[in-house]
């Protein structure tokens, strides 16, 4: 099994945020997304609850498809989350970044 590939509905900021998810927490994320339950996993983080709000039923069903896909992925993996697999940024990375937003904002 390969990455599961989002759709295109769904909006990059949110894609970015489910990277650090857990697959229980990618399961509630897709009920929740589904109305399936109207009460949100507590480690959800609240941008992408506020970022729901503004979403027509087709992004949030693409949405809790996606989360599921992802779930069903890393636990086949035995893995926390997305980044655990895929890596995170180095610090190097990192540093090299906040050094050009303080640049631009001089």
């Amino acid at each position: 099994m390969t990455v599961p590939e989002p759709s295109d509905a769904i909006p990059d900021f949110l894609l970015e945020q489910f990277d650090d998810l857990s697959p229980e927490t990618l399961r509630g994320t897709g009920d929740y997304a589904r109305k399936e339950t109207y009460v949100a996993p507590d480690e959800m983080p609240d941008t992408i609850k506020e970022a729901f709000a503004l979403q027509d039923d087709e992004t949030r069903a693409a949405i809790g498809d996606y989360a599921d896909e992802l779930a069903a992925f890393l636990e086949e993996r035995d893995a926390e989350s997305l980044r655990e697999i895929t890596g995170g940024s180095s610090d190097e990375e990192e540093s090299w970044g906040h050094k050009r937003i303080l640049e631009w904002h001089e």
